[in-house]
């Protein structure tokens, strides 16, 4: 803040404050006292959010000097005479600290350290994230410091800009360069495959090298798989593709797939990535279950895939307890699954679409989706709209033709099917109460009362749309419009559904990934559970308790909990049923993908008059302020107590 919005809050604090005193406080003997206490308050506060740098040392004085010891991963690399950085990056930080200079180590965090002690730092800094580290020696007084550093820093705009604003010299003790490096900078493979896909991944090498050539080992739950010959980058990036084969030759279920340069360089790692591929994964997009099998799935489910961008699945009932997934062959036979399948996948869905419900279906969905955050229904009859919350009559005879739409989130694309000379829907449940949410209406042959063929319910953070009558197919059936009218009117219902949804999601609490980035806290995503609280417990690979918790999962489901070391993880977590699962945090580092900067990138001359040097500090980081600020404040409440003021 600037001097002169400061005077103007002090201004309007302090005569707030005399308003106070003078015209509705009683009036007592020691009121100038106690105002002046409070004054002496308010203008310290005032000159915190200033913040003004108090001058510490007189002209011509030697300045405070520090040393910012960069403490990120890629200081574990070697040079081309085998020694590691970091051991003269400690050599060289101890010599500064005998000439006087205080030392801050930028890991995960920058700390103080003194020159004894360095042999129990260890370079775990994620990347070499600077600005924070000249912020803290700036506010302890430092005018200059100096940055024993490969110059590979993540933020170097962020720390000079800082260093200027604070006034302080910025300079730059390179270390000697790290023996060239290659890196497999990305493994892209898809997160999920459904059987009869053919599963296509590719890696990325950047870096440079002393050899022509270099292999690349692919494996599949740590079995080798692939090895892909490629040219090295040599400064640039190199790509090479491979093919793990069908999806069903996998198996079902979770699968590792790591990468790995075969050749020895300066920074191991970043020489493997790993990533998960999920066989027909329970946790899915978009689920459609139809329990009466009709056209409607058929010209349903795609467009709800093109519309929606998420993965898609979905089964036709083909028996008391058999459920046929949709690509399967006709006839089913070990490609259906049971109810009890069903039920773990409706459970995990994002989006679930149920088609043909009566009161038997829906003593399967309603416990299966009672954390579901977004429904489509299509109910067979009232017992079926009654699990949407809807109550309805019997089917209603006779063909029904859209009417001009009431208001709602979709009457933008249903204004358009009126007039569409569209296929008449059949099978209308009447609505016996309608609260609101109507967006489509009907009349039996283009004339008599309307009844509603689509409603649109939003009740807490659950959204369903229920759809109240059949033959929207005939509309698919036909090419042309009606073929066109079909997919808008599912792509608005879509797009409702899905908006202010994270993409993807199902209910359940889980790991923002399967594989997470080393040295940041761990992400979760609680979709259904917010509000509540959840027993969250995470074992290493020996099965050790690194982490027991119970978590209040906060409004939009999204939360933290700290970071753990590079491993394989299982959790679980324990709410109204438990649930579990794994993940991994990776050993990757990226650190070494950032370019080395030239010193003078990272160089700031502060200005000075002549061969004076004037420094200061912070305000803000005097701590006699603060003990002001209390004194001030109890002198004052002492004071109205024995004036008899409250």
């Amino acid at each position: 803040m600037s001097l002169a919005p400061a005077l103007l809050l002090l201004l309007a604090a302090g005569g707030f404050c005399g308003w106070v005193y003078y015209r509705r406080e009683f009036t007592v003997r020691s009121r100038p006292l106690l105002l002046a206490a409070r004054l002496v308050t308010v203008a310290a506060l005032v000159a915190i959010i200033w913040n003004p740098t108090i001058p510490t040392t007189p002209g011509g004085a030697t300045p405070t000097r520090f040393v910012i010891l960069d403490a990120s991963a890629s200081m574990t690399a070697v040079t081309a005479d085998g020694t590691q950085l970091w051991a003269a990056a400690v050599e060289r930080a101890r010599g500064y600290a005998a000439d006087g200079a205080r030392l801050l180590v930028a890991g995960a965090a920058a700390t103080a350290w003194g020159p004894d002690s360095l042999d129990a730092a260890v370079p775990d800094g994620v990347e070499s994230l600077l600005a924070d580290a000249v912020r803290i020696a700036a506010e302890a007084g430092a005018r200059e410091i100096t940055l024993v550093t490969d110059r590979r820093v993540a933020d170097p705009v962020a720390a000079t800009t800082t260093a200027r604003r604070l006034g302080v010299s910025l300079g730059v003790d390179s270390l000697p360069r790290a023996a060239p490096n290659l890196a497999l900078a990305r493994l892209v493979l898809p997160a999920s495959a459904e059987r009869g896909e053919t599963v296509r991944g590719s890696v990325e090498v950047e870096g440079t090298a002393t050899i022509d050539s270099l292999t690349v080992t692919v494996a599949v739950d740590g079995r080798p798989h692939t090895a892909l010959r490629m040219a090295a980058p040599g400064g640039g990036i190199g790509t090479a593709t491979f093919n793990l084969g069908p999806a069903a030759a996998l198996g079902p279920g979770a699968h590792r797939v790591t990468a790995r340069i075969e050749h020895a360089d300066a920074f191991p790692l970043d020489d493997e990535r790993a990533a998960i591929v999920e066989i027909d994964p329970e946790e899915t997009g978009v689920l459609l279950v139809s329990f009466a099998p009709d056209w409607e799935p058929r010209f349903l489910l795609p467009v709800l895939s093109q519309v929606t961008g998420l993965p898609v699945r979905g089964f036709l009932r083909t028996g008391p307890d058999r459920f046929q997934p949709m690509d399967a062959p006709a006839g089913g036979g070990a490609e259906t699954i049971a109810e009890d399948a069903l039920e773990r996948l409706l459970r995990r869905a994002g989006i679930v679409v149920a088609m043909g419900v009566d009161g038997a279906a829906a003593e399967i969905l309603e416990p299966a989706t009672a954390r579901t955050r977004r429904l489509l229904v299509f109910p067979r009859d009232g017992a079926g709209a009654a699990m949407a919350g809807v109550a309805t009559g019997a089917p209603l005879p006779g063909e029904w033709y859209l009417d001009d739409p009431p208001p709602s989130p979709i009457a933008g694309e249903a204004g358009r099917f009126a007039s569409g000379g569209l296929p008449p829907l059949t099978g209308i449940l009447p609505v016996l109460d309608n609260g609101g949410g109507s967006a489509l209406y009907v009349r039996a042959g283009g004339a008599g009362d309307a009844e509603t063929a689509l409603l649109l319910r939003q009740y807490g953070n659950r959204r369903a749309a229920v759809v109240l009558a059949s033959g929207f197919w005939r509309w698919a059936f036909r090419d042309g419009e009606p073929r066109e009218h079909y997919r808008r009117l599912w792509a608005a219902v879509g797009g409702w559904l899905m908006a202010d949804e994270p993409l993807g999601t199902g209910p359940g609490v889980r790991p923002a990934g399967t594989v997470l980035a080393r040295g940041v806290p761990l992400r979760w995503r609680g979709s259904g559970y917010e509000g509540e609280e959840v027993g969250l417990t995470v074992t290493d690979s020996t099965g050790s308790v690194v982490l027991d918790s119970t978590v209040a999962v906060p409004a939009g489901g999204q939360f933290t909990t700290p970071a753990v070391l590079p491993g394989r993880y299982g959790y679980t977590v324990a709410a109204a049923d438990t649930t579990g699962g794994d993940f991994e945090v990776t050993s990757f580092s990226g650190d070494m993908l950032h370019r080395s900067l030239d010193p003078g990138d990272l160089t700031v001359r502060a200005a000075v008059s002549g061969d004076s040097f004037e420094a200061g500090r912070p305000l803000r980081t005097w701590p006699l302020l603060y003990v002001l600020i209390l004194a001030a404040l109890c002198c004052e409440w002492v004071g109205r107590r024995r004036a008899g003021l409250r």
